[in-house]
């Protein structure tokens, strides 16, 4: 596997010099030709733990933005499924509902637009469609308009995709072929990462359970990846969309740029609409304690989980011939561990040409530069 350290006598240290006879080879041996190395060598390391997505054998794209399963062309309909990271969400620089110009998803609607020359339908029913409903429920603000349809919506997990589709598209079929585009499992991930983060080793039963390696939490992982993939099961079901249909979606992000430390989450300031920033650094404040997350009795667990349901993500992609965005990957170093005044620059993903944070003070959503980068990593894999 491309994290396992080679073995002590397979290489002299880089520094030390070859015998005095010793032939000097014509090149240097090949490195591993591994995804991991063409594509994060800047984020792995032998001594850090890493998700094996050789072993499925995907077609990966030149960008290095996720896998090349599909060539997407022709689409007549664009269906947007998901959970907050799509549908969008108000944060204390943009409050309100009508903000949402920001949004990945309304980036990427008017880049399809275009792309493939699609009705966007009515101005008013256009605008609406945009937003998430101002009853601030997580709702969209409207289905449908034109060719697009948005049914994300708030907290939602990979449990709820089938009850979206049947929203967006009753009967779960389709005579125009069809894009669908999500963001789904970080709401799962989370619930994992809390109710193992609850688990106290001074209590009997939750000793039990984390003796055990956490085997309710494996089954929730399970649960997890079972429902996603009996989603695709639908929508690459040639039956259902006769004319074609495409899939694209993204592995979970974390805000931890890999290190688990959940507490990492202190935001230094906050905007407060009409007074300005207000420093938060002399609080302590942890947002992802108040949210609930804890660490792990045994870290090493929690970390095998997430691994995992990862590897899942593209075992589906490759399985379901769909398309995988590497989102998870290229949010690492974006993190709360990474970035800001006292980012640890030690950190595996720590990435001293761009230091930026793309979380925002909720710590589990996508701010402005997050938004951008994440219709960056659709588009690339759709055109590619």
């Amino acid at each position: 596997p491309p994290d396992a350290a080679p073995p002590e006598d397979a290489a002299p240290p880089e520094d030390a010099a070859p015998p005095e006879d010793a032939e000097t080879p014509d090149a240097e041996p090949d490195a591993p030709d591994t995804i991991a190395a063409r594509c994060f060598s800047g984020v792995t390391r032998p001594d850090t733990r890493s998700p094996d997505y050789d072993q499925f054998h995907p077609t990966i794209n030149a960008s290095c933005t996720g896998t090349n399963h599909q060539d997407i062309q022709g689409v007549e309909r664009v269906v947007f499924f998901g959970d907050s990271v799509t549908q969008g969400t108000p944060n204390d620089l943009h409050p309100l509902c009508i903000e949402n110009e920001h949004f990945y998803r309304n980036m990427l609607a008017d880049w399809l637009k275009d792309q493939y020359n699609l009705d966007p339908g009515q101005l008013l029913d256009w605008g609406a469609w945009r937003t998430y409903s101002c009853a601030y429920n997580g709702q969209p603000g409207r289905l449908t308009s034109g060719d697009f349809s948005n049914c994300s919506r708030w907290g939602a997990r990979t449990d709820d995709l089938l009850t979206q589709l049947d929203q967006c598209l009753p009967g779960r079929t389709s005579d125009k072929r069809t894009l669908f585009l999500f963001t789904m499992g970080g709401n799962d991930v989370a619930a994992i990462t809390q109710r193992g983060g609850e688990l106290n080793p001074d209590n009997p039963q939750d000793a039990a359970e984390i003796e055990a390696g956490y085997p309710a939490m494996w089954a929730l992982a399970e649960r997890t990846i079972a429902y996603l993939e009996e989603a695709l099961q639908i929508l690459k079901d040639p039956n259902n969309f006769p004319a074609g249909s495409f899939v694209v979606f993204a592995n979970p992000f974390e805000f931890t740029d890999g290190t688990g430390q959940v507490d990492a989450c202190s935001p230094e300031s906050i905007n407060i609409p009409g007074f300005g920033a207000w420093d938060l650094s002399s609080l302590g404040l942890n947002v992802a304690q108040l949210g609930g997350f804890a660490p792990w009795a045994r870290p090493d667990v929690q970390e095998a989980i997430i691994l995992w349901i990862t590897e899942q993500y593209m075992r589906l992609a490759v399985q379901y011939n769909a398309d995988m965005v590497w989102m998870l990957e290229a949010f690492c170093g974006h993190g709360y561990v990474a970035t800001g005044p006292d980012a640890d620059t030690q950190n595996r993903c720590y990435r001293p040409e761009d230091p930026t944070r793309w979380f925002d003070i909720t710590c589990i959503h996508p701010n402005d530069l997050g938004h951008r980068a994440i219709f960056n990593l659709f588009r690339s894999v759709i055109l590619e």
